[in-house]
């Protein structure tokens, strides 16, 4: 696992706090074995990155942490400026000492007064010695001729180091019951998927495809089984992050539906804790905000009507819902699969022309401005590349001229001899296109079917042609 320590953060962070205790401490004392640093420093985990609780200075490699406060549970690290660090679980026992070498902190480090700390220690050691035995498997496998007798030893042996695993978290969780440290080796576990071939009769139909389905399923489902969205110790680990991330972009199908149903489901699991309700909703709209899946947007207007803009998000300010409300605003009109918005727009000639009276089989609303030096490159392509091939297959080109600079536009309708699009502009802005289609910047193209529903959005030429061509296709 790859931890990143660019920056302790010092200051108190007002989101990561949590109520403590102030009638009781915390002291653990440190020996860092044959290390010339001078310092050391304590922080927890937290989204991927480690935020600093405390520091003290080395005395011959001797140091104390220490406040008359107690340390929120979870997952540590102690760091030193020489760019060395090992985890360390702070559980319950906060009066401890720890002595370690850098040379290896795994195999060295000795900890007393915390059993549940050095549970999590023992658990390290044990996981360190799996891995390399996988790697030994692995390495065999390789040298190994591939005979299903040979696929079949490795895979039990596989097979094998997966159960021992499994029986040493199993141990964990016998002697340390509700411990924060079998909580944590539970929850570094992957479901573990039945074997539906055993279930489902030879005469099922697509059986594969059925297997497959419910094997897809049940993983979905069962993903977060070792997750209590309520204790927001799983909040300070290594690996929560992690998890969320290939949930969402391995695991979950990527339409904005399943997204934003999915995050429903672990918000509202997470909401009896403030924090991990923050948490994971901040994590779910962040995911559908920055998706480069075309339409997942959709997720982000579902999600911030539902959670932010109704008022759950009470750690949202004023400039947070005042950003996120004037999003929706913007997105909410253009969203894929629903119809667009229509407008009534002014020809060169004077004349109107509605959006939604043009009778194409195809439309292509492009919003373009004379003087964009990237229009200059597109509006051509769009003449020769699009209309020109696929006019006769039932395409148009709505074009709107956002600038109201007329004798600019109608020169470069006749530069760019574009004289069969519908060249259109709206010089009094009544027809609100910025809102309705979120024009920040152009070109912007949308793509639209004959009952003028949006099939894409913002695309380039290339991107177009290819929606184009698989709408016909289908067709």
């Amino acid at each position: 696992m790859k931890h990143y320590f660019t920056l302790l953060i010092l200051l108190t962070i007002s989101f990561f706090a949590t109520k403590n205790s102030s009638a009781q401490n915390y002291n653990i004392s440190i020996k860092i074995e044959n290390s010339s640093d001078t310092s050391a420093y304590l922080a927890h985990y937290f989204d991927g990155r480690i935020f600093a609780d405390d520091t003290t200075k080395l005395n011959n490699g001797i140091g104390l942490f220490s406040k008359n406060k107690k340390l929120d549970q979870g997952i540590y690290v102690i760091y030193l400026p020489s760019q060395k660090y090992f985890d360390l679980l702070i559980g319950e026992d906060q009066n401890f000492s720890i002595s370690a070498d850098p040379k290896d902190f795994i195999k060295t480090t000795t900890i007393k007064g915390a059993d549940e700390s050095k549970a999590f220690h023992d658990f390290q050691l044990f996981m360190k010695l799996q891995n390399e035995k996988s790697k030994e498997i692995q390495e065999e496998y390789k040298k190994a001729g591939s005979s299903d007798a040979d696929k079949k030893k490795y895979k039990q042996a596989y097979k094998n180091a997966d159960l021992e695993v499994r029986d040493y978290i199993n141990k964990l969780k016998s002697d340390y019951p509700n411990s924060f440290v079998s909580k944590f080796a539970n929850f570094t576990l992957s479901p573990k998927v039945p074997d539906f071939s055993e279930q489902l009769p030879k005469s099922t139909p697509d059986r594969e495809k059925e297997i497959q389905r419910k094997s897809y399923l049940y993983n979905k489902d069962h993903y977060f089984d070792h997750v209590n969205f309520t204790d927001n110790r799983f909040l300070r680990t290594p690996i929560l992050k992690n998890k969320l991330q290939f949930f969402y972009g391995k695991i979950l199908v990527q339409n904005p539906d399943t997204i934003f149903k999915e995050s429903v489901k672990l918000i509202e699991k997470a909401k009896p804790d403030s924090l991990f309700f923050q948490y994971i909703t901040q994590f779910s709209l962040n995911y559908a905000v920055k998706s480069k899946i075309m339409g997942m947007d959709a997720a982000f207007v579902k999600l911030a009507k539902k959670y932010y803009l109704s008022g759950q998000a009470n750690w949202a300010d004023s400039t947070l819902l005042a950003q996120i409300r004037e999003k929706v605003i913007k997105t909410q009109f253009n969203l894929l699969g629903m119809k667009s918005q229509d407008l009534l727009m002014q020809t060169p000639e004077g004349e109107f022309v509605r959006l939604h009276e043009t009778e194409a089989k195809f439309t292509v609303l492009y919003f373009w401005e004379p003087d964009c030096g990237h229009c200059k490159k597109i509006t051509p392509r769009l003449k020769t590349e699009i209309l020109d091939k696929y006019r006769d297959k039932g395409l148009e080109v709505f074009a709107v001229c956002t600038q109201n600079e007329k004798e600019l536009w109608e020169k470069a309708i006749d530069d760019y001899n574009i004289y069969d699009f519908i060249n259109c502009y709206d010089p009094q802005y009544h027809s609100n296109f910025r809102i309705y289609y979120d024009i920040y910047s152009t070109p912007t193209i949308y793509l639209l079917d004959k009952d003028k529903k949006i099939i894409a959005k913002r695309l380039d030429i290339d991107n177009l042609k290819t929606f184009l061509d698989h709408e016909l296709k289908q067709n």
